[in-house]
């Protein structure tokens, strides 16, 4: 992918004598040069302001975490009918042989809704029922 500029003139200008210097319609002669524009930016205050984000002593985590302890933030967990299997399996003939139907709890998808967040994935918020 090429990428291309283009300059469209807004208004005629009359070059000048001075290398670098424009003579407009105003007749003001103006030299910009590049590195006096810019001469202000230098980079140690922008590597001051990446040493104080870098070492910063705040702790990462909150001490009292609102994420759910139960389902760990996820929302869900494992079915309890099926133990996370997706099947409901029965014993036959002492154990020889097993038989099983879809869960009848979780419909095959191994996972119900977290009972503590109401599937949220944190505590105290929305539809919560616990009262602090």
């Amino acid at each position: 992918m090429a990428n291309t500029l283009s300059f469209t003139p807004l208004s005629t200008l009359n070059t000048s004598a001075i290398p670098g210097g424009l003579i407009g319609n105003s007749g003001v002669i103006r030299v910009i040069s590049v590195n006096d524009g810019f001469s202000k930016f230098n980079s140690s205050r922008f590597q001051s302001l990446e040493t104080k984000a870098i070492g910063s002593n705040t702790p990462a985590t909150k001490p009292n975490s609102i994420v759910c302890a139960d389902c760990d933030g996820n929302g869900a967990v494992a079915c309890g009918q099926c133990k996370g299997g997706g099947v409901n399996t029965q014993d036959h003939f002492n154990g020889q042989f097993k038989a099983g139907a879809l869960c009848w709890l979780c419909r095959g998808k191994r996972e119900v809704l977290c009972g503590n967040c109401n599937g949220a994935g944190f505590c105290g918020g929305f539809m919560s029922t616990q009262d602090e």
